[in-house]
């Protein structure tokens, strides 16, 4: 009677080339998906538990005096849970697709590629739906930095002054608008000098929206790569069912 050892080692042998690439495809892209995943995930999580920002999650409140000092931040709102959402989805697809392939189980893999090819098809359309409306997105996000500006007025926290400064950065400007004499929002702006004067000059309202529409074909070429990815990663994952099946009949 053969050892689990040297059938382990006939199946890994009779996977072939084509089989082993698939594998380990599987392997390291699923190894990046959930470290994707639980970043995104991490991230959104830290913006909720930013200091004050559970004003964000109490705005349906009905008592007024709860209320007076609170400030509205509905696209923040909508992003933090996004980011949450997003990144849960992605880590568990990478688990899953893990387990799937270094376990080499057949029905785990056709799960897997079913639910890949979904999740390539929805990263496509977004990308298509961004393109097509990035001038509306690009209001959104303008909404978005909007909000962040206020929570930082609101609340001096520095983890949102970090956010800040990366868009301030991005976007060559300087809060909403410009030449700051507000001095919180001066420390999230480039240092003024004679060389970057202007940039204190330019209000970051109504640039956010413009960067985006300026970038939306980068931002569709991100979304339609990653659905390209998704698809390969599919692909493999259905091609290695069909090859454990047939090898497990073969060693049989």
């Amino acid at each position: 009677m053969k050892s689990f050892t040297d059938i382990k080692l006939r199946f890994i042998i009779s996977l072939g080339g084509c089989g082993l690439i698939c594998k380990y495809i599987l392997i390291v892209f699923n190894i990046v998906f959930a470290v994707a995943g639980f970043a995104s995930l991490v991230f959104g999580l830290w913006l909720h538990s930013l200091h004050n920002t559970k004003e964000v999650f109490d705005i349906g409140s009905d008592n007024d005096d709860d209320n007076k000092g609170s400030i509205e931040l509905k696209v923040f709102n909508i992003a933090v849970y996004v980011l949450v959402t997003l990144g849960s989805i992605m880590a568990a697809m990478g688990i899953f697709g893990e387990y799937a392939a270094c376990n080499g189980k057949k029905i785990a893999l056709l799960m897997f590629s079913v639910l890949v090819f979904l999740l390539a098809v929805a990263e496509i359309t977004v990308g298509a739906l961004a393109y097509s409306h990035r001038h509306e997105v690009g209001k959104k996000l303008e909404d978005l930095y909007k909000d962040v500006h206020q929570l930082y007025v609101k609340n001096e926290d520095e983890a949102v002054a970090t956010i800040l400064t990366f868009l301030h950065s991005l976007l060559q400007c300087c809060g909403l608008t410009g030449n700051q004499h507000n001095e919180l929002i001066k420390k999230t702006c480039q240092k003024l000098d004679d060389i970057l004067e202007h940039i204190h000059n330019h209000s970051c309202s109504g640039r956010v929206g413009p960067y985006f529409e300026s970038k939306a074909p980068l931002v569709l070429g991100f979304f339609i790569g990653t659905g390209v990815i998704l698809i390969v990663e599919g692909i493999c994952s259905s091609l290695l069912s069909s090859k454990i099946d047939q090898d497990a009949t073969a060693l049989e």
